[in-house]
């Protein structure tokens, strides 16, 4: 039996003031110029109003140019209490001066800087909020069958190992929080965060959600997906691959993710592609 999901095409007025704090996980997902999903950290994202997400540009990188490209975009909220908003949304403009832009500059993330504020301010019009303040959990006994699924070998395959060590512990650690991200039904990315996700023989990654898990099993086999790794000490992964199937084992849902892409996500080398 599947549970209704709460959507709404605006953010409740209760809502607005927790988007607010700096110390909060802000996902972006664009859809690169091949039509895949792409993730990026962006903490400066917050909510204009109940219709408007507007955020800082500081550092030039690819999301924003993939932005211009398709207007079609994502982003997701996690508040340090682990409560999640997954909002669809329309890239509009930039704004290079004004209002927005002079707030944004005035923030101490920015006012502190020696030697450049924020470049420009982007917006973002909402179409949908899906599952608004929903708590993100770890589910110990899930976190134990993933792990049995992985010990078994139920995932394994034959192939050469490419995920380096780094990005792997950042990706296995049970405290980190980790986004899958695929193109919807509707044309826009569609994220989903979850503490239940593992890396297997380095080549493959094992996952189930942690909310919003009849999203998850529409994902048909053969999408390319994105996922993104964020470890407590700002290490930042994002891995690319093709999904492959949804696996039952002890009555738990998995899905299954062959890696083909691995990317730096962190500066000086954001963007920067490892595998």
């Amino acid at each position: 039996m599947t549970t209704a999901i709460n959507i709404t095409d605006h953010l409740a007025d209760e809502d607005i003031p927790q988007f607010l704090p700096d110390m909060m996980i802000k996902i972006l997902a664009t859809i690169d110029e091949n039509q895949k999903p792409n993730l990026v950290f962006i903490n400066s994202f917050e909510a204009k109003d109940n219709k408007t997400l507007m955020f800082a540009e500081f550092i030039y990188g690819r999301s924003k140019k993939y932005l211009e490209q398709n207007i079609k975009c994502s982003v997701d909220f996690l508040t340090l209490e682990n409560n999640n908003w997954v909002v669809k949304g329309d890239f509009t403009h930039w704004e290079y001066e004004g209002k927005d832009y002079e707030y944004f500059n005035l923030k101490p993330l920015f006012k502190n800087n020696a030697y450049t504020g924020i470049a420009r301010v982007g917006f973002i019009d909402v179409k949908k909020v899906i599952a608004p303040n929903t708590p993100v959990k770890t589910d110990r006994k899930i976190a134990k069958i993933i792990k049995n699924f992985v010990k078994e070998g139920k995932a394994d395959r034959d192939k050469p190992n490419l995920m380096p060590t780094m990005v792997e512990k950042v990706f296995k650690a049970k405290s980190n929080i980790k986004f899958i991200s695929f193109i919807d039904e509707d044309g826009y990315p569609m994220m989903i965060p979850t503490m239940e996700l593992l890396p297997v023989n380095q080549n493959r990654l094992v996952f189930t959600p942690s909310i919003l898990k009849e999203e998850f099993l529409r994902i048909k086999p053969g999408t390319f997906m994105a996922c993104y790794g964020m470890s407590l000490e700002i290490m930042m992964y994002l891995v690319r691959g093709t999904f492959q199937e949804i696996q039952e084992y002890e009555g738990i849902p998995i899905g299954i993710l062959d890696i083909e892409e691995i990317y730096c996500s962190m500066p000086p080398k954001a963007g920067d592609r490892i595998v």
